[in-house]
């Protein structure tokens, strides 16, 4: 039987268990994990994971919906600033790579296992979800209504991928890479500007 943690170890928290489930999803995946499993992650006793969380599943909404906010947060802010379309399009890749530096287990477990969860879950996660690819949208159709960005008869699937580039940087990206998240941002953000501009 596991032991739960003494008091030098300190109190197991939402934070703590959310931080323990990131790493055992990232390794086993969500259906491979069970509670007792997060249990003794954290050094307590199964039954009593269940003061801190009601169920598995929440502990995964709770990584998704956080990890996609961080993103929102970074990246509003640089949206929602008066500076030309390709600046807040470059700034926002930057802030993108920021976060996934700061946060890539988590955003591994937010952006590609929240399809284990339920309906009603995955509903809330495609509200965030929306909102985040609705800030790519408005900086590009407002850099075309401007004549930033040249037209375009598809501009969603411009911004999918603007998005998808960002969204496979989650499985090659190495924090303690080479470069850095600002110059893997401006790289990036090289590319995509350079299949926006007014030819």
């Amino acid at each position: 039987m596991p032991k739960a943690p003494d008091a030098s170890s300190g109190p197991v928290s939402a934070e703590l268990i959310e931080k323990a489930a990131v790493q055992l999803f990232g390794e086993r995946t969500y259906p491979l994990v069970g509670m007792r499993d997060i249990s003794n992650a954290v050094g307590i006793l199964p039954g009593s994971l269940y003061v801190h969380i009601r169920r598995k599943e929440d502990i995964l909404l709770r990584i998704v919906e956080n990890g996609i906010q961080r993103y929102l947060d970074a990246i509003e802010p640089v949206v929602e600033s008066s500076a030309p379309a390709p600046d807040r399009l470059r700034g926002a890749i930057v802030a993108y790579m920021r976060v996934l530096a700061d946060t890539l287990p988590q955003t591994r477990v937010a952006f590609h296992q929240w399809t284990y969860l339920s309906p009603d879950m995955q509903e809330r996660v495609i509200v965030l979800r929306r909102r985040y690819e609705g800030l790519f949208t408005r900086v590009l159709r407002e850099g075309i209504a401007n004549g930033e960005f040249r037209p375009t008869a598809h501009l969603r699937i411009a911004v999918l991928a603007i998005l998808g580039m960002l969204n496979a940087a989650t499985e090659w990206f190495a924090p303690d890479g080479g470069l850095s998240a600002q110059q893997v941002g401006d790289l990036l953000a090289d590319s995509a500007l350079k299949g926006l501009e007014q030819r």
